[in-house]
């Protein structure tokens, strides 16, 4: 039996094993036929997709992701090359580096969180709009009486708004924890986090948004969809697209890598979400923290309401902090999250 070759030179019919890091499973049960587990395995070669069927896991076993030594064969499913497995068995990340003279390559989980100031230029435009508003008997009551007992408090308002739409905002931080996919389990393996923030050094002084989205992006080019995580919360509906809208205003030429278009966006966990079961209602990051008992990112001093009144105030050094902070809470909820529900 051949064993420990290059993926690329694998050869149908031939009994093989392999070192491998699977990092994704997926049950599957037939109308006819055995349930069986497809799973997305690579190694220092290659990537291979894995057919393990159920019979030759323990008893009410599940394949999970993790390090595995595989023995199997080479075969082709609908065009696709598929490595059929007979028998399997955990192994050490000391085990792994021996056999591929390589770090396992595991999935990890890109935590990401943004702080938004509205653009100055937008402070007109919200004076004019208000205006028009009024003109055209298009504002609520309660809108029409905050404005006449105080015109420019009502446009200070409309303008801090701002903050909330790529089109008036900018990214002012963007906040990015680094870690291990959760459920991915592999003894020995050193899997270390890292925290970066863009927009805002650590010496509380503001970058360009172009810079900052450079900087990022230029982090992001190792995230692999295919078994990568990126995490936040409300990141489908507000933080993805924002960074990408303020890309395309800043002519900064990337292709996004994630498709927000799908049901179930492949390569995203979105906490608000995944709290609703996948429905999309509505649920502020600190009020699921108080429920599980996790510490709030908030302070007396700094919440996200107040990000574009510190700004003004000079205080660059708390938002930045603030965000790292709004990551950590995210990345804490994420793993609560996986630990109860599974993937």
């Amino acid at each position: 039996m051949k064993g420990n070759i290059s993926i690329a030179e694998l050869k149908p019919g031939e009994d093989i094993w392999l070192a491998v890091a699977v990092t994704s499973t997926r049950e599957i049960r037939p109308q006819q036929g055995k349930p069986f587990f497809l799973a997305h395995a690579r190694n220092a070669s290659g990537t291979i997709a894995l057919k393990i069927p159920g019979e030759i896991l323990a008893s009410g076993a599940t394949m999970s992701p993790g390090l595995w030594g595989v023995v199997g064969r080479l075969e082709t499913f609908q065009g696709q090359p598929q490595f059929v497995v007979s028998e399997l068995r955990p192994i050490t990340a000391e085990k792994y580096r021996e056999l591929q003279n390589a770090e396992p390559l595991l999935p990890r989980a890109f935590t990401i969180d943004i702080e938004t100031i509205p653009l100055p230029a937008f402070k007109e435009r919200a004076a004019r709009r208000l205006k028009h508003a009024i003109e055209r008997g298009k504002m609520s009551e309660d809108g029409q009486q905050r404005y006449f007992e105080d015109q420019a408090a009502e446009e200070e308002r409309a303008y801090g708004s701002g903050s909330l739409a790529a089109t008036s905002g900018r990214v002012l931080s963007i906040a990015v924890h680094i870690g291990p996919v959760v459920g991915v389990h592999a003894e020995g393996s050193e899997q270390k986090a890292s925290e970066h923030v863009f927009g805002i050094d650590s010496d509380g002084q503001e970058q360009s948004e172009e810079q900052a989205l450079t900087d990022f992006l230029a982090l992001m080019r190792s995230f692999d969809p295919d078994i990568d995580e990126i995490v936040g919360h409300n990141i489908i509906g507000f933080d993805l697209p924002f960074i990408f809208q303020r890309c395309l205003v800043n002519n900064i030429t990337v292709r996004p890598f994630v498709n927000l278009a799908e049901f179930n966006v492949r390569g995203v966990y979105d906490t608000m979400h995944r709290w609703w079961l996948g429905a999309k209602n509505r649920v502020a990051l600190d009020d699921i923290a108080w429920a599980l008992g996790i510490p709030s990112s908030k302070t007396d001093e700094v919440e996200g309401s107040r990000v574009f009144e510190l700004y003004q105030a000079g205080r660059l050094a708390e938002i930045r902090e603030y965000n790292l902070n709004d990551v950590r809470v995210t990345r804490k909820i994420y793993e609560r999250m996986v630990s109860i529900f599974g993937r």
